[in-house]
């Protein structure tokens, strides 16, 4: 039973050795290279811990690279991080270290687990763990902890837009203590003394509709 139990853990250990991380991200950034512009309509949905914050309707606009913009007649929360933060990490292959950890579940589906840590202490960033769908080549969750607004979790929901990594659905979790109020936002005066009884995750979802894709 004991050289069973030993040769089940050696081949464990050779599927994670077999695994590399960094082609398991480029089949990721391919889907995403394959997006030069899109625009879509979002629906925000705000449940932050001491703050009264109404539904938003955005419209959001991205241009290849890097060019975001979110515009909305109404107060629109989001984390600092943004839309694509992950992404833009991702893309980055020189400034980060990429290391397999194995296959979990997400939603019922099969995930890559990738661990990156940057190769400087100049990023803001400190460690982005990746939930990778081992079929599509879609990023199903992600966990970004960062030195100005603590960890930010996001889960990917996808449905029409699937074949551009686009979501159709996110749902992010912030930290509360660290999260920056944007002007105009009612709080609570005690919102330290509130927060720590009302819990420090906050929830916020992004559905997205009307995508127009390149």
């Amino acid at each position: 039973m004991k050289k069973i139990f030993l040769f089940l853990l050696g081949l464990i250990a050779l599927h994670v050795r077999a695994q590399d991380p960094q082609q398991i991200l480029n089949a990721v950034e391919k889907k995403y290279n394959s997006v030069k512009k899109f625009k879509a309509d979002v629906n925000i949905q705000s449940d932050i811990p001491a703050m009264k914050i109404l539904p938003a309707q955005a419209n959001i606009s991205y241009t290849s690279p890097n060019t975001l913009e979110v515009t909305s007649k109404s107060i629109v929360v989001l984390p600092k991080q943004g839309f694509r933060e992950i992404q833009n990490i991702v893309s980055q292959k020189n400034k980060y270290t990429a290391i397999y950890m194995g296959l979990e579940k997400v939603g019922g589906k099969n995930a890559h687990l990738i661990t990156l840590l940057p190769k400087s202490d100049k990023e803001d960033w400190i460690m982005a763990k990746i939930w990778v769908d081992t079929m599509e080549s879609l990023i199903l969750q992600s966990q970004t902890t960062t030195k100005s607004s603590g960890t930010l979790k996001v889960n990917y929901q996808y449905k029409n837009q699937k074949q551009w990594a686009l979501p159709d659905q996110m749902i992010i979790e912030v930290d509360v203590q660290k999260f920056k109020i944007p002007k105009g936002v009612a709080t609570d005066l005690h919102r330290n003394r509130e927060t720590k009884s009302q819990g420090n995750v906050g929830k916020i979802t992004l559905t997205f509709s009307n995508y127009k894709v390149n």
